[in-house]
C-alpha cells in the first residue's frame, strides 16, 4: 500500500491518496482500546462512506459483534453478530466484504451512509524471525500486540478499507500509562488517568490506510520551522536523537527548496523493536539496529523524507506504474553523490548500471510501467536504478533548471492526488520545450537496454570522427539516446553528443590533438554493460538466484550450513564439491584450501599462511573476515565469491550483513570498527579507442 515505503525496499502500491476531485474519501472515527496480556485490541469504528463506495474490506480473522448503517434516507440498519473470531488468524490478511447500503439504490454525490463497526481482534505474530532484507523482502509483520510492543501494518485491514477510495481518520487510542502510541496525523490529545493514556491522533491528509505502532518510547520534540521534528527511541541516548533531529531539519530544509513546501505538520523518526525500514505519510519505522548503522542518518533517513513528497503525498497512479522509488533515488541517493562530487555521482550511476547486469538475467526484466513494487534484487534494479537513470537521462537532456521546474509543478498540481509517469513527461516536456513522447514509449513500455559499441574512430587534423551502433532485442527498434561522447586530448576532454535515433550515427567534432574517444565514459546513459567494464562485485553473487556453496568439513561445518541457509533466505541452499561443475551458477566457497582459492585471487591479493596481502596490506585471517568477489573461470562477466571465517558464530551470522555491500570486490571486517572495502580494476572498456589519425600540419 503506498501508505508503506520499504527504506532498501518499495513504494507499496495503491492507490495510496488522491484529491477528493479524484477519488472519494472515507471518514473514520476509531476508539482502539488495548488488552496487552490478552494480546488483543477492541474497536469501534464510526466512518461516513460516500457515493462510489458499496463495499468496505476488513480482516477476517476479527470478531465483529454489530454493523450499524444509517442511510441518506435517516434509516437505520443494525446487524449482530457472534463475537467468535475468524478461521483465518489476522495476520494472513484474509479480508471480508461488508456491504455498505445493500439492496439500496446507487447514491447520488452528497448521499454519504454513516456505518458503525463494532469487532475486537487478537494479534499474535511472532517478531522472532522476521528478516529485513535488500535483497528479498522476507518475512514482514503484519500485527502483533504484547508487551514488547504494539504493531498494527495498515495492509493487515486491522481498519476497514476501501478499494479505490482515500481515508481520513480521527484515531483515539487507549493504551497503559508509560505507552507512546504514533500514527500519521497530528496528536490533538495526551492524558493520562486512573493507569491509562489516551491520545487521539487526527490525519486530515487523505490517504489509502493507516498503521499504528506503539511502546515504551522516549519521546523528544523539536520546531524546523512550523514543521514539527520528533524522535520515538526505546532508549535514552542524546547523542542518536541529535543525530536524527539534526539531519531531519537539513533535510526538510533541502526539500523545500528542491520540491516545495512539505505536505504534512510534522516528521517523527521512529524506534521498532523488529527489523524495518518503513516510510509512512509524516513518519518512518526503522529496526533498532538499522537506525544505529553510521551511514543511514546521511543516506536511507534522508530518502524516506524524500518520500513524503513522492509516493506520500503525490500518489502512484499504479495502473500505469511506479514511478516514486526511481524519483526518490534521484532526489535522495544520488543527490547526495552529487553534492558529494562529481566522482561520487559517476560512481553511483556505474553503480547501478553494474547492478542491473547483475541482477536482471534470465527472463527477470520488465518495463518500468509493468513495475510495481521491490520483492527481489531483479525489481530493485529495474524500479530503483533503472527508473532513476531514466529520470537521470531526462535531467540530462533538458537542464537542470527545467528539470527541477517540472517537478515543483507536479508536486504543487498533484499534492494529495495521484500521479503518473505521463504527467512528468508532460511536465518536462513543456519545461524544456523538447519532444519526450518516443523516449517515453521506449523507457517506459519497453524492457531491457541498449548495448553500445563503438564501431570505429578516427581524427583527421583537429577533426574527430566516432561511428556508434547499438545492440538491441531481436525484432525491437532502436533505442532513443543522448550519447555523451569525448575526446582525450593534452589539454583535457573535449566532449560532445550524438543523438541516437537509430541503429547506428556518426559523429564528427573538433578536438585539436585528440589521442583517443570514449563513448559515455561517465555513465550517463541506461545501458548494457560489457564484460569488460564490470568488475567482480558481491552483486554478481548476489544476483544469482542459485548460488552453488562450497562448504568446509570440521567445526565449522555447522556454521557454513546456516551462512548458506541465511544467504538464500529461506530457499533451499545448494551445496556441491569444489570441483564440480556450477551449472552456470556463482559459487560460494567459504574457507577453501590454499589450492582452491589462489588461482582465481588477482593479482592485488596473495593467500599465505592463514594471512591475506591485500593492495599491500597485510590481515590475520585469524582474527578477521574477509570477503573477496572473484571471476569466474570460463564466464566472463560473472564471479565467484571466497569467504574466509575463522569463528562459528561470525560465520553463522555473516551472511545477513553483506547484502549491503553488493557493490564492492572485496570486504574485510576486523574485531573492531568499520569494514575495510574497495575493488578491483576493470578490464579496458571496448568504448575507448586510440586514435591511430595524423595531426594537421601547420
Amino acid at each position: 500500500m503506498a501508505a508503506k515505503v520499504m527504506i532498501l525496499g518499495a513504494c507499496l502500491l495503491a492507490a495510496t491518496a488522491a484529491g477528493a476531485g479524484d477519488l472519494p474519501v472515507v471518514r473514520h472515527d476509531v476508539q482502539a482500546r488495548f488488552d496487552l496480556p490478552d494480546h488483543r485490541v477492541e474497536i469501534t469504528d464510526r466512518l461516513s462512506v460516500p457515493a462510489g463506495v458499496d463495499t468496505l474490506l476488513l480482516n477476517a480473522g476479527v470478531a465483529l459483534a454489530s454493523v450499524a448503517r444509517r442511510g441518506p434516507d435517516g434509516a437505520v440498519e443494525v446487524q449482530k453478530y457472534d463475537a467468535a473470531f475468524g478461521e483465518a488468524a489476522p495476520p494472513d490478511t484474509a479480508i471480508i466484504r461488508l456491504p455498505v447500503a445493500p439492496g439500496g439504490r446507487p447514491r447520488a454525490a452528497g448521499e454519504d451512509v454513516q456505518v458503525t463497526l463494532s469487532y475486537v481482534a487478537r494479534w499474535t505474530e511472532s517478531t522472532t524471525d522476521v528478516t529485513f532484507s535488500r535483497e528479498n523482502v522476507g518475512r514482514e509483520i503484519q500485527g502483533t500486540i504484547s508487551e514488547e510492543g504494539i504493531y498494527l501494518a495498515a495492509s493487515s485491514y486491522w481498519l476497514p478499507l476501501a478499494d479505490k477510495a482515500l481515508h481520513v481518520y480521527r484515531l483515539e487510542v487507549v493504551t497503559p500509562a508509560g505507552w507512546e502510541p504514533l500514527t500519521q496525523g497530528e496528536r490533538t490529545l495526551h492524558q493520562e488517568q486512573d493507569g491509562l493514556l489516551t491520545t487521539v491522533w487526527e490525519s486530515d491528509e487523505p490517504s489509502d490506510s493507516l498503521t499504528l505502532i506503539a511502546n515504551r518510547y522516549l519521546v523528544t520534540e523539536r520546531d524546523f520551522g512550523g514543521v514539527l521534528g520528533a524522535t520515538y527511541f526505546l532508549a535514552d541516548e542524546p547523542a542518536l536523537v541529535e543525530t536524527y533531529l539534526e539531519r531531519t531539519g537539513a533535510y526538510l530544509d533541502m526539500y523545500r527548496e528542491m520540491i516545495g513546501p512539505y505536505p504534512f505538520t510534522r516528521f517523527t523518526t521512529v524506534e521498532n523493536w523488529f527489523p524495518t525500514g518503513y516510510g509512512m505519510p509524516g513518519w518512518t519505522l526503522l529496526g533498532g539496529q538499522v537506525l544505529r548503522l553510521p551511514f543511514i542518518p546521511t543516506t536511507s533517513f534522508g530518502h524516506e523524507i524524500a518520500h513524503n513528497w513522492w509516493g506520500n503525498s503525490v500518489f502512484v497512479d499504479a495502473a500505469r506504474g511506479n514511478w516514486c522509488e526511481g524519483l526518490t533515488v534521484y532526489c535522495a541517493d544520488y543527490h547526495y553523490k552529487e553534492l558529494e562530487s562529481p566522482a561520487a555521482a559517476r560512481e553511483y550511476r556505474r553503480t547501478l548500471l553494474k547492478d542491473y547486469a547483475a541482477y536482471v538475467r534470465d527472463g527477470r526484466d520488465l518495463p518500468l510501467r509493468d513495475f510495481r513494487e521491490r520483492h527481489s534484487g531483479a525489481t530493485r534494479a529495474v524500479g530503483y536504478g533503472k527508473s532513476m537513470m531514466v529520470f537521470h537521462m531526462i535531467d540530462e537532456a533538458i537542464g537542470r533548471d527545467a528539470f527541477l521546474s517540472a517537478l515543483r509543478e507536479v508536486a504543487l498540481t498533484h499534492l494529495f492526488r495521484e500521479a503518473s509517469w505521463d504527467d512528468f513527461l508532460a511536465a518536462f516536456a513543456a519545461h524544456g520545450a523538447r519532444d519526450l513522447a518516443a523516449f517515453g514509449e521506449a523507457w517506459l513500455g519497453r524492457a531491457g537496454a541498449p548495448l553500445l559499441r563503438l564501431e570505429s574512430a578516427t581524427r583527421d587534423g583537429d577533426r574527430v570522427t566516432a561511428t556508434l551502433t547499438q545492440d538491441v532485442a531481436a525484432g525491437e527498434p532502436a533505442w532513443p539516446l543522448r550519447v555523451p561522447v569525448t575526446a582525450v586530448t593534452p589539454a583535457g576532454p573535449v566532449a560532445a553528443v550524438v543523438e541516437m535515433d537509430g541503429l547506428r550515427a556518426v559523429l564528427t567534432w573538433s578536438a585539436p590533438g585528440a589521442t583517443a574517444v570514449e563513448v559515455d565514459p561517465d555513465y550517463h546513459v541506461f545501458r548494457r554493460l560489457h564484460p569488460e567494464e564490470i568488475e567482480p562485485t558481491l552483486s554478481q553473487v548476489l544476483g544469482d538466484p542459485a548460488p552453488r556453496f562450497v562448504l568446509p568439513a570440521g567445526p565449522l561445518a555447522d556454521a557454513a550450513l546456516a551462512f548458506a541457509a541465511d544467504w538464500v533466505e529461506g530457499g533451499d541452499a545448494v551445496v556441491v564439491a569444489a570441483a564440480a561443475d556450477p551449472e552456470g551458477h556463482s559459487r560460494i566457497l567459504v574457507n577453501p584450501d590454499l589450492a582452491v582459492a589462489q588461482p582465481l585471487l588477482p593479482a592485488a591479493a596473495q593467500l599465505a599462511g592463514g594471512l591475506l596481502f591485500l593492495n599491500g596490506q597485510r590481515l590475520d585471517l585469524a582474527t578477521q573476515d574477509a570477503v573477496l568477489a572473484v571471476p569466474a573461470p570460463g564466464r566472463p562477466g560473472a564471479a565467484d565469491l571466497l569467504v574466509y571465517c575463522r569463528s562459528a558464530e561470525r560465520l553463522a551470522a555473516l551472511a545477513g550483513r553483506l547484502s549491503h555491500y553488493g557493490k564492492y570486490s572485496h570486504l574485510v571486517f576486523p574485531a573492531r570498527g568499520a569494514a575495510l572495502k574497495g575493488n578491483w580494476e576493470a578490464a579496458a572498456s571496448p568504448l575507448r579507442a586510440e586514435l591511430p589519425g595524423k595531426t594537421k600540419e601547420r
